[in-house]
């Protein structure tokens, strides 16, 4: 598999603290994540931009994918207020180009919601159509948008991995596919086996965490077994860590390593590494 560490819990300093610690460590591609100060997909500023790309470069560090900010609205491709949906969709554009001009060929998209007093079929058909223009855009990009989904408490559109199956169904984009989040999953009651079945070859994306989106083994999810159900179901692709507790803001370096300890203890992705 293709280890990509994300910056999440970087939040709290410059970009250049995470690259950094990349550049030094075993890993050589990152998924970027994307919110301010650091690169606020709203409105960075050219400068910024081409400073990160010169960052990464002068390190030698791929960006093997980017995660915008999807879960902070009025972030919402789903909503019935189309002022809201349309500004989102120029969002996901912008995010779309930005992974073009750094040479990164996947983008994670999550679903939005629609209001829950209202009609979850009608938040689903506009999910579907913004995915369908989306995705078209992506493809002329050369970018494959990754689908997630989100917990019940958050969304009333994609929940399960065979809501992602059948979005992508009704979709129909070469251009979109699936992912798992370990911490959704579980949430959901659902299992690595259920995602292999419903989404099958369209399984093309891992966010590796604990319960709370926590460093693996700092929880208590079977951080090993679902790393061996991945490995005894052949994914090969991408696994990033997408690593959002609090705990981890004031030192993330530290969480680095514990993720690289983790890995060395319980996998053999770092064999020779």
């Amino acid at each position: 598999m293709k280890l990509m560490p994300m910056d999440y819990q970087y939040l709290r300093y410059s970009t250049t603290k995470f690259l950094d610690k990349i550049a030094n460590s075993v890993y050589d591609t990152v998924d970027l994540y994307l919110s301010g100060p650091q690169l606020n997909v709203f409105d960075y500023s050219l400068s910024q931009l081409l400073q990160l790309n010169r960052d990464l470069k002068k390190r030698q560090i791929t960006v093997g994918a980017m995660t915008p900010e999807n879960c902070v609205y009025p972030v919402n491709f789903c909503t019935q207020d189309r002022t809201t949906r349309e500004s989102s969709l120029r969002y996901y554009q912008r995010t779309i180009d930005t992974a073009e001009f750094l040479e990164c060929s996947r983008v994670q998209i999550s679903t939005g919601f629609g209001y829950f007093d209202q009609s979850p079929d009608e938040a689903w058909g506009l999910c579907r159509d913004s995915l369908k223009q989306l995705s078209e855009y992506a493809e002329k990009k050369h970018v494959v948008l990754m689908l997630e989904e989100l917990k019940n408490t958050t969304t009333n559109v994609l929940i399960t991995s065979k809501d992602i199956a059948r979005m992508l169904s009704e979709v129909g984009s070469s251009h979109l596919v699936g992912m798992v989040d370990t911490d959704q999953m579980t949430f959901a009651g659902e299992t690595i086996s259920d995602y292999m079945k419903n989404l099958g070859p369209k399984l093309q994306y891992v966010h590796f965490n604990d319960r709370g989106h926590t460093v693996p083994g700092d929880a208590d999810f079977p951080m090993k077994r679902y790393y061996q159900e991945l490995r005894d179901g052949g994914y090969t692709g991408p696994l990033s860590f997408e690593i959002c507790d609090r705990r981890y803001f004031k030192d993330p370096d530290a969480s680095m390593d514990q993720i690289t300890a983790w890995l060395r203890a319980n996998t053999d992705e770092l064999v020779g590494a």
